[in-house]
């Protein structure tokens, strides 16, 4: 297709908000030209986004992954204990939806009314929460949607893991819930929806959804991919269109090539968190002190933009399970039989195969019952009782923490014993802690000042904490259960009750060959030739406060973000550090909107895909109705290019 050189809106990033917003006014009205500008590849009918149970490929950082860029922190960190963290955004058409874990959760009802902006509670917000599903779940309540472009089912299979996981879950206080998404649970576990299409065992992505099936029927969107803009162009403070350059720079005498594009009507920023404020500041829209360090002319002063960066923390534990336990080890350590048979049954049976789920099975949201008791909110410290009355004491939809399991170890298994695993993940989805990022040149190939901000807050340490002790309580009551990997777990005393017995029980005599328990700390005993009961442990580990610190240690060490980055263009007044007004304006500037992640406030307790639909449908009917235009649902589906043999693709809808 031949690129035009003005159109009527261009969209600066091609994440799941942006193609939101492209597909949704190209479709809304076939006369209005939208360009879509993206930095990394398309993923149009790319096996290695479509086949769900591969995402662990695109998480890695080597040489072969294209699909992501990876922000280290400028600085050591010394909350980190001397690390620097690493952030990794996606690099694909579709964003983090054609690489992601394919997790699906959704904001609390306050995280939403908690912005504070005309038009963004949740009550304002469901028509469209419902608009973007097809939810190929039964519901018990009245929130989901079923005609939308974007699938959420349970995957292809379910593991019986899950299964164990929830009765252990139950066993220490947190019931089964048939929905746990309905934006008022805060106490419940749930086999785990996930991005995927039942009919089909694809991954649901935003590019597909949006972009590609408005692109087989309509001439009006562009798309234009491997490509980074650089800056947006101004007339005064009006925004009138974009320059963009190649994502690799070229080897042209040292200077950037720019092309530029004109945007008759909009320009819309929807490169991320990490992106949006970076192209904001090379085009003069930032702090004005530093811009003019750096010899950028100022178009508005801003000094919220890049700042206040926030993420969700994730730490993961290791677990043996037993031997006859359906897990992805052999999958994921590369033996070639499992790995042809896996992909044969994708090819014969996608909708039903094992490759067809992400292996997140079940999870949980905590809050009740294992809620802080009174003793415990005092020992977490006065920085955690602050963080407490802020986001969970008053707002009873709040979970303190997120729990959930993988049937496979998540980690490097050549540095892994032979075995099965299960991986325990402890999610901080409200961290106090926060970082920003900048530009340190006009040059768009050089890297940013960032600073991830993790742990800087010493409030996050209490939560994560007590989230690992948590979990480890759920996977010493599965029946699976057949001891820890001590190599992923704090460093404990070998003589303290807490600490870890990397422990299986086909091997246990070699262990104990005395013949005694598998473990007196986990108060059970029997015989290692016995089958592991989990019905026998009743009591929790006891801490010391050397075990605490032991945690808080290995916490600095491990800890990780989610890929769930927000926040550094905040949609709050001007005077108190914000970017955008609640009509995703740039405060100082015309025909200047951002639409993405970076907008949000405060923080939001999910995995945050759902998010970003939900922000770039509300953007895309905000710039609706700027434009004069009534954005489309269709009752069918929008025709769509024939698909590979087998396989049927989500529309706009």
């Amino acid at each position: 297709m031949v690129q035009p050189q003005e159109v009527d809106v261009i969209v600066a990033g091609g994440g799941p908000a942006g193609c939101v917003v492209a597909g949704r006014l190209a479709y809304a009205d076939p006369n209005l030209k939208v360009m879509l500008i993206e930095g990394g590849a398309n993923n149009r009918d790319d096996p290695w986004v479509y086949r769900p149970g591969i995402y662990v490929r695109n998480m890695q950082r080597n040489g072969t992954n294209d699909k992501a860029t990876f922000y280290t922190d400028t600085m050591e960190s010394s909350h980190l204990r001397g690390r620097r963290s690493i952030v990794p955004c996606a690099n694909i058409l579709g964003g983090g939806s054609s690489i992601n874990f394919q997790m699906y959760t959704r904001a609390s009802a306050s995280d939403w009314d908690d912005f504070n902006a005309e038009g963004w509670a949740a009550k304002d917000l469901l028509p469209l929460m419902k608009r973007l599903e097809n939810y190929q779940k039964p519901a018990n309540n009245d929130t989901h949607g079923y005609n939308g472009p974007i699938a959420i089912s349970n995957g292809g299979q379910v593991r019986p893991l899950a299964q164990d996981f929830l009765r252990a879950a139950h066993a220490i206080g947190v019931p089964y819930s048939d929905d746990i998404q309905d934006l008022e649970t805060a106490h419940g576990a749930e086999i785990w929806a996930k991005y995927i299409n039942r009919e089909t065992g694809r991954r649901s992505d935003a590019a597909t959804a949006y972009v590609h099936s408005v692109m087989d029927v309509q001439t009006n969107l562009y798309l234009r991919c491997n490509a980074r803009v650089s800056r947006v162009i101004f007339e005064g403070n009006k925004a009138v269109g974009v320059a963009y350059v190649p994502s690799r720079p070229r080897v042209s005498g040292g200077a950037v090539e720019e092309t530029i594009v004109r945007a008759r009507r909009y320009v819309v920023l929807s490169s991320g968190t990490l992106g949006t404020p970076q192209i904001l500041e090379r085009s003069g829209v930032g702090n004005s002190r530093m811009l003019q360090e750096l010899g950028i002319p100022v178009v508005s002063d801003l000094p919220g933009v890049g700042e206040e960066y926030q993420d969700h923390y994730t730490t993961l534990s290791l677990y043996r399970v037993s031997n006859e336990s359906m897990t992805t080890d052999d999958f994921l350590r590369g033996v070639k039989e499992v790995q042809r048979e896996l992909f044969a049954e994708w090819e014969t049976s996608p909708e039903k195969a094992r490759l067809s789920s992400n292996a997140i099975d079940a999870g949980f949201k905590a809050r009740e019952h294992i809620r802080p008791t009174e003793a415990e909110l005092k020992e977490m410290g006065p920085e955690f009782n602050e963080l407490w009355d802020r986001y969970f004491k008053d707002k009873p939809d709040k979970p303190v923490m997120f729990g959930s399991i993988v049937a496979g170890a998540y980690a490097d298994h050549t540095l892994l014993p032979p075995g099965k695993y299960m991986t325990m993940f402890q999610y901080l989805e409200y961290p106090a802690s926060r970082g920003k990022i900048h530009i340190s040149s006009p040059n768009p190939y050089k890297e940013p000042n960032f600073d991830s901000g993790f742990m800087n807050n010493k409030a996050d340490f209490a939560p994560i904490r007590w989230s690992y002790k948590k979990t480890r309580e759920v996977a010493r009551r599965m029946d699976a259960f057949r001891g820890e990997l001590s190599s992923h777990h704090p460093h404990f005393h070998p003589a303290s009750p807490a600490a870890t017995r990397d422990i299986d029980i086909q091997t246990a005599k070699e262990i104990y060959p005395e013949g005694l328990t598998v473990g007196i700390h986990m108060g059970t005993w029997h015989r290692p030739s016995d089958p592991y009961d989990a019905s026998k442990v009743h009591n929790d580990i006891k801490y010391t406060k050397e075990d605490d610190a032991a945690i808080d240690d290995w916490i600095a060490d491990h800890v990780e973000t989610t890929w769930h980055s927000l926040g550094t263009c905040a949609m709050k007044p001007r005077e108190k550090g914000g970017v955008v007004d609640h009509r995703l304006n740039v405060y100082g500037t015309e025909n200047l909107k951002c639409i993405d992640l970076s907008i949000c406030p405060d923080n939001l307790g999910t995995n945050t895909y759902s998010s970003a639909l939900l922000v770039g449908e509300k953007g895309a009917d905000i710039l609706a109705e700027d434009l004069g235009l009534q954005i489309k649902v269709p009752h069918a589906p929008v025709p769509h290019a024939p698909a590979p043999k087998g396989v049927a693709s989500t529309q706009v809808r």
